[in-house]
């Protein structure tokens, strides 16, 4: 076979050239520290990479979701622990009202108190988070007590059975000629101050009871005869007839409030309601806010502020302000029937206190948990970073040494190469026609 010089100078440029690839290749190996920079170079190479970062990438989001979980829990840990440690104080305050030496300046200092510890523990309910209210539920742009007072009218609907009636102390006369205590049964309802139109209780009445509405102000307000069930609209009461109690079905009572004021719950967050002002309906569900924490995990980080800021703490605050005062104004009582009733108000505040800073520690140490389970979540989630993160640099990654060993290789190979072919190709075609 006759070698031309076309042939030798071909073979001789396709060697240059493959030798010159080789070099860029290891190049750009040094240059960017990857052994590949098109998936044709390696498929499988290039697959493996895709798997891990999209892991990494989820593990970036994971991290991301565990911070913002974290730093929810833990504002919202404070805001319970700052409401524990008001209830604890009124729980002292209702210890010390309850003491029969106390003088009416004595109580009104307390129960100026108590006022202020009210207003605060509504102002904790409407605790914020990144600009996002925290115990609202899904509605993270409506505070859950009321900023302002407010004229809206609601139309809200409770339901109750009979284990939610309970025995309570008041003073009226039962034809005796004068007012002396009784033990009293009735439902509370969520307010006091209800409007007098729309109220419907059609269980009840379908059951066979008289349904009158009645003020607490009334002198048989609270002296119910049997069959009947008091409706009283200024403290927000259903009262029994105490021999009624164990007939009563369970029933849904359906009610209207307007004029609400700074620091009252709003309806929405705690009843089934519509705002006949604004026409807008609420259901009541529970808003579970999930974060996905981990590959197969997620955490509910909110709370529901009905469960810490419940509507029996904020009116059994409220009730027994109202009580203290109406019991020293009345003029009809002697000094030794408003003592007996102003320690039965103090002290029952401090059985109610007892539940509700139970409840809040209950509530706190729920949240402990999750945090604690977090902190182990984001543990894992760096050994997982780690590990993932040093699979993808073995499989991406270039050897820095090795590469460097093999371009310096390369490179004498390619100069060796331009060499040789300097004197295979040097013969012109002067030097044939010679």
């Amino acid at each position: 076979m006759r070698i031309t010089n076309s042939m030798m100078t071909n073979s001789v440029l396709s060697n240059i050239n493959r030798n010159r690839q080789k070099m860029s290749k290891l190049e750009m190996q040094m240059v960017t520290g990857k052994k590949i920079q098109r998936a044709s170079e390696n498929p499988i190479v290039a697959s493996r990479a895709l798997k891990f970062r999209a892991t990494m990438k989820r593990i970036g989001q994971y991290e991301t979701n565990t911070k913002d979980a974290m730093s929810w829990l833990e504002v919202t840990e404070q805001s319970v622990t700052n409401t524990t440690s008001m209830l604890k104080r009124i729980r002292e305050l209702g210890v010390s009202g309850s003491n029969g030496s106390l003088t009416t300046e004595n109580r009104d200092s307390i129960v100026t108190e108590l006022i202020q510890l009210k207003q605060q523990i509504a102002g904790e309910g409407n605790g914020s988070y990144a600009g996002r209210f925290m115990f609202s539920g899904y509605r993270t742009d409506s505070s859950l007590t009321f900023e302002d007072a407010s004229s809206d009218v609601y139309e809200i609907t409770e339901s109750f059975t009979g284990d939610d009636v309970e025995t309570v102390k008041r003073v009226f006369d039962n034809g005796g000629g004068h007012p002396e205590i009784h033990e009293v049964s009735r439902i509370r309802l969520g307010y006091g101050g209800l409007d007098g139109t729309g109220m419907s209780l059609d269980d009840l009445e379908a059951a066979g009871f008289t349904v009158v509405s009645k003020t607490s102000g009334d002198s048989d307000g609270y002296n119910v005869p049997a069959g009947s069930v008091h409706f009283l609209e200024d403290t927000g009461e259903l009262v029994f007839n105490t021999e009624d109690v164990d007939t009563l079905p369970d029933f849904t009572i359906t009610y209207q409030k307007s004029e609400f004021s700074k620091g009252d719950i709003k309806p929405e967050h705690y009843f089934t309601s519509t705002n006949l002002t604004t026409g807008e309906s609420y259901e009541l569900k529970s808003e579970a806010m999930n974060y996905q924490v981990s590959y197969s995990q997620s955490m509910q980080v909110n709370e529901m502020g009905r469960d810490i800021f419940s509507k029996e703490l904020l009116r059994d605050l409220e009730e027994v302000i109202n009580s203290v005062r109406s019991i020293e104004n009345n003029g009809e009582l002697d000094d030794e029937l408003k003592q007996d009733l102003l320690g039965e108000a103090f002290s029952g505040l401090i059985g109610k206190m007892d539940k509700h800073i139970q409840n809040n520690l209950n509530i706190a140490a729920k949240i402990g948990g999750k945090i604690n389970r977090l902190e182990l979540t984001q543990e894992r989630l760096d050994a997982d970073k780690m590990s993932f993160g040093d699979l993808q640099s073995e499989n991406e990654d270039v050897d820095t040494a090795e590469v460097l060993i093999q371009f310096s290789s390369m490179e004498m190979i390619y100069n060796a190469s331009l060499s040789a072919s300097a004197k295979i190709l040097q013969p012109s075609l002067l030097d044939f026609i010679r």
